[in-house]
């Protein structure tokens, strides 16, 4: 396993947004250079509009050429500021797709362990967000201040040269503090609170992800008032890390308010004082106003910056990621059903922090035989599901083997593991496209006849030939298009096009009625004689096809044995006397009420034949 990098300081984190963008540089140069120009050019629209109308009103001038003049100026600096908006925003989404091309590329071979082992909506929130927060400093960044520094410095030379250093020289100080001094103040504090305030957003982010999804859970339990305090307390969080980098903000606009003022007036005044020209005094005091236009972008891009590079560094932290499992040497290749084993397994999450969370699994022995049904039954968090990733190597258990015929799993590259180990998750992962398309992701050569022999086996031929669209019918965002038991067999479909030697089901039934859950284990039973399945189920129903039956409670194997010796009434006993004897150490009312519910559901699931044993 791979050891993570140690955390890189900023200018490293900066030198590697820079290598990956780096086919972007030169027309963000070229959005720089229009970006100058425009700026300049405001500076002499101004400067030529005061001047030119108190030239006027001195009584000389020609209206007709001032206008002209400032039509010119004017056209001039609007092609300028298209050009530079466009190469701008161009290389801010170009380099948004450099960004999220690089990040997807490195975290493509650390899945599916990289996104199971991350918090709700982490991973989505970082390829988003984040992404978003970075491109905006390509688009509203580096452009403002540089050309801020550039313009400013040009200005002041300029106007010293033309007018004379004495009448500008109260503009030049002001302008020195705005560039030098106002942005860095509280740059560093600023920063830091802003990092705070994004770890605190993400956070009530991903409470507010798993309360939307866990609803179920949070009302059964009666956790409604604890999950909506603990949203307010992450609320306030965000708010008082938010209030430094915000009064920060508006003292900076403050300050630099009052030095274009200052600026201003002292162009009048020392001019005035030295009786210089109306016509230069108006001209240069416009301009000085106009000057502190750059100052104000650097302000501006003080804020983006602080998001933009904390941002940054969570995507390297995403992109530099340790892998959890790595590719073995030899190609697993099956001829025929494979035995699966797992011998003494011990496994447990790692924590936030990298620490290791108690185990999850404990001591699990199984032996699935060659060709053999195998369920594993037991509660939400049993560790079920656990067992199946370690399978297909998710991740490695901390003690103990997982083996297919004999063979640790370890020895295999992971694609061809994959290709042999093939689940059919609960959840419906299907595409906003065709049924064809969605059936075609794991065989992409697979004829139309072979999709309709699979969609046959799952009992979803005839339902597909109904629609006008046949094969060519749209599934809808995340099969919205379909009903949840259409959604299920469409993804078992895919499955079986795959041709694995080992087909895990996980509760692939929770959306069928129990005549078309027994027609389609009837046609899988003839389907394919070569095939070692693994089932996760809560319908206990389902034992009496198994070859082997194991109960799970805790992360440990309770009782293991054929259908003959583990039947639903045992698991139900077995299950009510365990919920008793926690319910006897723990006194507390919430278990209370949890087992009676158990024991409630139980009965009728029993009384009404579907022996569902709920979670």
């Amino acid at each position: 396993m791979i050891t993570a990098q140690p955390d890189p300081p900023l200018h490293d984190i900066v030198r590697w947004l820079l290598r990956i963008t780096r086919p972007v540089h030169p027309l963000l140069l070229v959005s720089l250079l229009c970006r100058i120009i425009n700026l300049l050019l405001d500076l002499v629209l101004f400067g030529l509009a005061a001047g030119g109308v108190v030239h006027m009103m001195t009584g000389g001038g020609n209206p007709g050429m001032l206008a002209a003049a400032l039509v010119a100026v004017a056209l001039s600096k609007a092609a300028f500021y298209y050009f530079e908006q466009f190469t701008g925003h161009y290389v801010a989404f170009k380099a948004l797709e450099l960004l999220r091309t690089f990040v997807y590329a490195k975290i493509w071979p650390k899945a599916p362990a990289f996104v199971t082992h991350s918090r709700s909506g982490d991973v989505l929130t970082s390829l988003t967000r984040d992404v978003d927060r970075i491109e905006v400093v390509y688009a509203h960044t580096f452009a403002p201040v540089i050309s801020a520094y550039v313009v400013g410095s040009l200005a002041i030379l300029i106007a010293g040269i033309l007018a004379g250093w004495k009448l500008i020289w109260v503009v030049g100080l002001c302008l020195a503090l705005s560039l030098f001094v106002v942005p860095y103040i509280g740059a560093r504090r600023s920063f830091n609170q802003t990092q705070a305030t994004l770890e605190a957003r993400r956070n009530l982010a991903h409470h507010i992800t798993d309360t939307v999804f866990g609803v179920d859970e949070v009302i059964g339990y009666g956790r409604e008032s604890e999950r909506i305090a603990e949203m307010d307390q992450l609320g306030g969080e965000v708010c008082r890390s938010a209030r430094t980098p915000r009064n920060l903000v508006a003292f900076r606009r403050g300050a630099n308010v009052t030095l274009s003022l200052v600026a201003t007036i002292s162009v009048v005044w020392i001019g005035m004082g030295m009786a210089e020209s109306p016509v230069v005094v108006a001209a240069v005091a416009a301009a000085s106003l106009r000057l502190f236009k750059g100052p104000r972008g650097i302000e501006d891009s003080v804020g983006y910056l602080d998001h933009s590079l904390a941002a940054a560094r969570r995507l390297w932290e995403m992109s530099n990621a340790p892998e959890r499992v790595s590719d073995g040497p030899d190609e697993l290749a099956l001829e025929a059903a494979p035995t699966v084993s797992f011998q003494s397994v011990h496994y447990g999450y790692p924590g936030a922090d990298g620490s290791a969370l108690p185990d999850a699994i404990i001591d699990v022995s199984l032996q699935v035989p060659a060709g053999g049904h195998a369920i594993l039954v037991g509660r939400s968090g049993s560790g079920k599901s656990t067992l199946i990733q370690l399978l297909q190597r998710h991740d490695d258990p901390r003690s103990g083997q997982v083996a297919i015929d004999g063979v640790p799993v370890d020895r295999f590259t992971l694609d061809s593991l994959r290709r042999n180990v093939v689940a059919v998750s609960q959840k419906n992962q299907l595409l906003a496209t065709t049924l064809a398309e969605n059936l075609r992701l794991g065989a992409p050569d697979a004829t139309d006849d072979e999709l309709w022999e699979a969609l046959a086996i799952v009992g979803l031929a005839d339902e597909v030939q109904a629609m006008p669209e046949g094969l060519d019918t749209h599934t809808g965002q995340n099969g919205s298009a379909l009903s949840g038991g259409q959604a299920q067999r469409v993804c078992l479909a895919r499955a079986l096009l795959m041709h694995p030697k080992i087909l895990v089901l996980d509760e692939f039934t929770a959306n069928l009625n129990i005549e078309l859950e027994d027609e389609i284990r009837k046609a899988l039973a003839k389907w394919d004689s070569e095939l070692t399945i693994i089932e996760i189920t809560h319908r206990l129903r389902a034992t009496a096809h198994a070859d082997v039956i194991s109960v799970l409670d805790q992360g440990r194997i309770v009782l293991s044995g054929g259908p003959a010796d583990v039947t639903p009434e045992a698991i139900e006993s077995l299950f009510h006397v365990r919920q008793r004897s926690i319910q006897e150490h723990s006194g507390t009312q919430a278990t209370e009420g949890r087992s009676s519910a158990v024991r409630c559901t139980a009965a009728r699931s029993i009384a009404t034949g579907t022996n569902t044993f709920t979670s």
